[in-house]
Order: structure tokens, then C-alpha cells, then sequence
């Protein structure tokens, strides 16, 4: 899957210029990169979020926090989406409702629940969609170190079942643990870009970070 981009918030600073970027399908990339870089910006680019004339991708997206519509309660998220029988079947919608307990915050408001929680139920949504591609914006940075795991797991199954995922990152361990293909970007421009494999460590990817980035 390959994207060009050109997209600046003002027409004469460009953020991103004939910006190429190729997401290997059914496969977990992780971009990573500098505070600014650009990694929001390109993933709302991406998602169609902000104005853009790439060509729809089939995907969903999951801001770093509050993505979901505050007086509605996730499962109020599930009936209009028309998904709630989904937590009575075998698959995505399910695990990640039991291996998130969603059930002990499911029927409260999103605005009454902690970021982690929103985050959780977002993630749920997310699976629910039935979407291709699902671009998640700092997916792990709200979570505590079992939730980061579990959505770990769950985006290994999401990605065995054929859904492509970019999701940006600051935590290089969750990265060496997650990531297919990894990208580094600085300026608007990519400066490190591998696939993924048991020889790359943690120091390894900071090492590199360090270097140039």
C-alpha cells in the first residue's frame, strides 16, 4: 500500500512534499519520530481527516486520547454502529471487550472514564468498524503495562486476520515488541526505514532514534 503526500497547514510551508511512504498489507508499521515530526499530521493525512486527495483506504482512526463521543457510553458507541451482537461472537470485537474488562466501564459515559479506559473502548470501536486499515495515533501511551500488552496481542491478531496498521510511537520497547516494519521520519522526510526481525533490539532502535532523529 503506497501513499504520496503533499500537505502543509499553510500553502507555502509544506509539512509533507511528494512524501512516499509504503505500508506493507496485513502487516503492524509503527512510525516513529521527533515531538513535531509530523506523525499526527500525516496519519489525520492518511485517514482523510484533513483535506487531502489521496484515495480512500477503507480505514478508521484513533486520536492519542478522547476519540469517542463523550456523553455516549461504548456500548451506546456499539448499538448505533450496529456491532453490539459482535460481543456474542467469536472475533476482534470480542476479545478486545473480555481482555480489556470493558465490561465494568462499558455502559458509562466515555466523558466519565479515565483516558486509559476511553482508550480501551476506543480500541473496541475501532475493531468493531470492520474497517482495512486502522491508523492509531500513540496507541500504547495512555496504558498501563498489561493493557499495553494486551493490545500488543490484539493487534497481532488484527493484522493475522488481514488488517493493516500504522500506528505511531514513542515507547521503542512496545516498537521492537510490535512492529512488522518500522519507519523513522524527520522533517517530512523518511531517514530510517526496516523490516523487523528477532535481531533488532531495543538498544539497537535507540541507537539509531539517537542518531537520526
Amino acid at each position: 500500500m503506497t501513499f504520496n503526500v503533499t500537505f502543509g497547514y499553510k500553502r507555502n510551508e509544506l509539512i509533507f512534499n511528494n512524501f512516499e511512504l509504503n505500508i506493507p498489507e496485513g502487516k503492524i508499521t509503527i512510525l516513529c519520530g521527533h515531538n513535531g515530526a509530523g506523525k499526527t499530521t500525516l496519519l489525520k493525512t492518511l485517514a482523510k481527516i484533513l483535506p487531502s486527495n489521496l484515495p480512500d483506504c477503507d480505514s478508521w482512526y484513533v486520536p492519542a486520547e478522547r476519540g469517542l463521543i463523550y456523553h455516549f457510553s461504548l456500548m451506546e458507541h456499539l448499538d448505533m454502529m450496529s456491532k453490539k451482537a459482535m460481543l456474542n461472537t467469536a472475533g476482534l470485537v470480542k476479545d478486545a471487550f473480555d481482555i480489556f474488562e470493558a465490561e465494568e466501564f462499558s455502559k458509562k459515559k466515555i466523558s466519565s472514564l479515565s483516558t486509559g479506559q476511553n482508550m480501551m473502548a476506543s480500541f473496541v470501536v475501532a475493531f468493531a468498524s470492520d474497517k482495512k486499515v486502522l491508523f492509531l495515533d500513540e496507541p500504547f501511551g495512555c496504558l498501563d503495562p498489561k493493557n499495553a500488552d494486551n493490545l500488543m496481542h490484539l493487534l497481532k491478531k488484527a493484522a493475522q486476520s488481514g488488517i493493516t496498521i500504522l500506528a505511531t510511537s514513542h515507547d521503542l520497547f512496545m516498537t521492537a515488541e510490535t512492529a512488522d516494519h518500522l519507519v523513522y521520519i524527520k522533517k517530512g522526510k523518511i531517514v530510517y526505514e526496516t523490516d523487523m526481525n528477532s535481531d533488532i533490539t531495543v538498544t539497537d532502535l535507540t541507537e539509531k532514534y539517537k542518531e537520526l532523529c
